[in-house]
């Protein structure tokens, strides 16, 4: 069964195996790590946020790659990821809590709130780095609409 499994980028982000990663191509420069969201006016492009709102908007995945504006971008859209960089740096992350991108791509909690804006939950986190349990296995409204 392993045969039917495709390794993309780099293993730095991924804690355990199975992981889906698909990819995507980058709209703007992406970090490594950071979480990024769909980019409505092109389907197969996605882009880390800036200027958002933490927890108001919905999750694509975890970058495993730093890439820059067109590039082939690997994301992890289900699976264990480590190391995950997280704000706010001073703050320890609770088993079980709701995972969410902030304003500028990193990542933190929304306390109890379950929505579409949620990108998986936490296993542990601490000193600025998360480890979760990534599950973007959700539909993007629109997303693949033929137009």
């Amino acid at each position: 069964m392993s045969s039917f499994i495709s390794y993309e980028g780099t293993s730095d982000f991924i804690a355990a195996t199975p992981a889906l990663i698909i990819t995507l191509a980058a709209s703007g420069s992406i970090t490594a790590g950071r979480g990024v969201i769909h980019d409505a006016s092109n389907p197969a492009s996605i882009y880390m946020p800036s200027g958002k709102d933490s927890g108001s908007v919905s999750p694509v995945g975890v970058c495993l790659a730093t890439v820059s504006d067109g590039d082939p971008a690997p994301i992890l859209v289900w699976g264990y990821a480590k190391s995950l960089p997280a704000l706010p740096t001073n703050r320890s992350f609770s088993f079980g809590q709701p995972l969410v991108i902030t304003g500028s791509g990193y990542w933190t909690t929304s306390g109890s709130t379950w929505n579409s804006c949620v990108a998986g939950s936490v296993v542990t986190g601490s000193a600025g780095y998360i480890f979760a349990l990534i599950n973007c296995m959700k539909p993007v409204v629109g997303a693949f609409d033929d137009a």
